[in-house]
């Protein structure tokens, strides 16, 4: 009788601690289940549910331009932990130093510019969260044996974009201004739609140069997107991909009649100008014959890929290629309210032309 009883008893439970064993080892909740006080649920955009502290003290970022965009939303740096080297790269040369000095000895060796993360490295951040890039489903794996949530963004496109602003929104609780940012972006584009560049009959050739080595932007970037939506026709639209490497013959035949250079290296319209680069030719082209040749600006971010200041560079592009178009707004007064407005800086003329390159693409018209 005592030993029915003991195995009765003892039955009882561990059908009591096995739900408890369970609920200790997942970092998700279930769609029944009562969320902890002191825990949220976050869909990230490749739909996985992601359970982490309510209140966000502590991110790590994998993706280059997330930085940026996690301190336009928060609008603090204080909650950032980890950055990219390539970030921090970027921080460096641009604005951002002065509006987040915090970030200047932000760690910045846990991900190499390889995107691959060092688990030992992060662990010591003790981060509440890591933004990875949605094709690292390893690294998020591993995070969540560490016990370190992860949310994955995509990256590539407007609507990337918008997205990713609006789930930082939910990992940060500032909802309101995430809403505010994607807003002015949905606003932007709908501007440029209404102006309907790409119908325009003299389109010009723009070539968008990432680097010295020729590569170019072609035709799966968003920066075929952007030259589009602004009156270009991109020189490379017939390469594939988003960035490709071509020969300098290549684009002797595409002749382009703009080209912008990136900030993704230290490349100038000098270099192109003068023919600095080894083995390049660039003397014929008629960017080069009528001093066409700009480069990218950059605000807390380089202008080139998608980022949180996005409509201002299409602005940019769209008074660079199209002027008579793109006439109804000025450029350095909405630079100065995007600021205003979502980061609570006041710009100086001086910081203006910086970010717009003035002295070195000697457009004093901007």
């Amino acid at each position: 009788m005592k030993l029915k009883n003991f195995i009765h008893n003892s039955l009882i439970a561990g059908l009591l601690i096995c739900p408890l064993l369970f609920a200790g080892c997942t970092n998700s909740v279930g769609p029944n289940d009562k969320p902890n006080d002191n825990i949220k649920v976050v869909t990230d955009l490749t739909g996985t549910d992601v359970s982490m502290k309510k209140e966000i003290n502590r991110i790590a970022i994998v993706p280059i331009p997330w930085t940026s965009i996690v301190y336009a939303v928060d609008g603090s740096d204080k909650k950032i932990v980890g950055i990219h080297p390539s970030a921090k790269k970027s921080y460096e040369a641009s604005i951002f130093k002065t509006l987040a000095p915090d970030l200047e000895n932000v760690n910045s060796s846990f991900v190499d510019n390889n995107f691959n993360v060092n688990f030992e490295e992060v662990a010591k951040l003790k981060p509440d969260v890591v933004i990875i890039w949605d094709y690292q489903p390893e690294v998020a794996k591993k995070l969540k044996e560490l016990g370190i949530p992860a949310v994955s963004i995509k990256y590539g496109t407007l609507e990337d974009i918008q997205n990713g602003i609006r789930l930082l929104g939910k990992i940060l609780d500032k909802p309101e201004q995430a809403e505010a940012l994607i807003s002015y972006h949905k606003d932007s584009e709908a501007y440029f739609k209404q102006k309907n560049a790409s119908a325009l009959p003299n389109k010009p050739k723009v070539l968008y140069l990432q680097n010295k080595n020729l590569t170019v932007a072609g035709n799966k970037s968003v920066n075929q997107l952007m030259i589009t939506m602004t009156g270009g026709e991109n020189a490379a639209k017939d390469t594939k991909g988003s960035w490709t490497k071509v020969s300098m013959e290549e684009i002797m035949t595409w002749n382009p009649d703009i080209i912008i250079l990136s900030n993704f290296d230290s490349i100038t319209p000098d270099d192109i100008y003068q023919d600095k680069l080894e083995g390049q030719n660039w003397s014929n082209i008629k960017a080069v014959k009528n001093h066409r040749v700009y480069k990218a600006p950059m605000g807390i971010y380089r202008w080139d890929a998608p980022n949180v200041e996005t409509p201002l560079m299409m602005k940019w592009m769209g008074q660079l290629i199209q002027p008579d178009t793109f006439n109804d707004y000025i450029l350095r007064d909405d630079l100065k309210q995007f600021y205003n407005t979502f980061y609570h800086y006041s710009l100086t003329d001086s910081e203006i032309n910086t970010i717009l390159n003035i002295s070195i693409n000697n457009t004093p018209t901007f």
